[in-house]
């Protein structure tokens, strides 16, 4: 039909046929397509699809700025449904027509960035099921780390982790939500255990002083744990909320056939928070 129209052939009822917008398209007719496309879309603002068949009308009438504008659209609408595959794959398009702007390498890497954040929040959740808990407890677990992924997800923890790993850790915390006056460690208690804070406050303190305080993505106990050494403060719950705790059958759990434990083992040890704490103590009683 296309070819008989574009040669003058067919009947009068054929000529007469509206044209389609592929047809336009094909045609080269592309103020056309435009007009029908801007029409479907009053009519309908969330057609991504005509956003799309827009964009490319635009790359043809070489009007790049709005072309690059229609991608953009499209892409911060996939990436809000959680596309993000497709989203990036938008944004290239939209940078190989602009390939000197600055800005969208880096709203591709910042995509890319909540992308990898996504599947390690999807591989925590996933440990979280592997962690042998019964049905509703580790249903209450679940809720209770999407509730705190936003801390988790910011946290140097995470950023260091592959997502692997993330779901071997996950599998093997246990979730606990102390109250505020609860005692987690006690000043020179021999307990190996680590504390990865998501939502409660702790206050530390030695020989009755307090020595610092500590919030959300603090990790606390490193040296407790992985070298058995005594807790140098006391940690009391200041603000109530959830706490991840990993003791020596936890770590033993994790670096079960582990292809990279030292990494994971690292991480956990990045901040040393411990050694500074043993610090402060020092100097405490250095001043007495």
């Amino acid at each position: 039909m296309v070819f008989k129209r574009m040669f003058r052939g067919g009947t009068r009822e054929d000529r007469a046929e509206p044209e389609s917008l592929e047809d336009l398209i094909v045609l080269e007719r592309y103020e056309e397509a435009e007009q029908r496309l801007k029409a479907r879309l009053r009519e309908n603002p969330d057609d991504l699809h005509s956003y799309l068949k827009l964009a490319e009308v635009h790359t043809a009438l070489r009007r790049v700025g709005d072309a690059v504008e229609d991608y953009l659209h499209v892409a911060d609408e996939y990436a809000r449904d959680g596309f993000y595959e497709k989203g990036i794959a938008l944004l290239g398009r939209a940078r190989k027509l602009i390939p000197a702007d600055d800005a969208l390498p880096l709203k591709i890497a910042a995509l890319e960035q909540i992308k990898a954040l996504e599947h390690k929040r999807a591989a925590a959740v996933e440990g979280v099921r592997q962690s042998g808990a019964s049905g509703i407890e580790t249903s209450s677990r679940v809720l209770a780390l999407q509730r705190g992924w936003t801390a988790l997800a910011t946290s140097r923890l995470i950023g260091d982790l592959a997502t692997d790993q993330v779901r071997r850790l996950f599998s093997a915390f246990d979730f606990v939500n102390p109250e505020v006056g609860d005692v987690l460690a006690r000043e020179d208690e021999q307990r190996p255990i680590l504390f990865l804070l998501v939502g409660a406050q702790l206050e530390a303190a030695a020989d009755g002083t307090q020595v610092r305080r500590f919030g959300p993505r603090d990790i606390l106990g490193e040296t407790a744990l992985f070298e058995r050494g005594a807790w140098p403060v006391t940690l009391t719950v200041t603000e109530p909320g959830l706490v991840l705790a990993l003791d020596r059958a936890g770590v033993e759990r994790v670096l079960a056939g582990n292809p990279d434990p030292r990494r994971l083992l690292a991480a956990l040890r990045a901040r040393g928070i411990d050694r500074e704490l043993e610090g402060l103590v020092r100097r405490l009683r250095t001043k007495r």
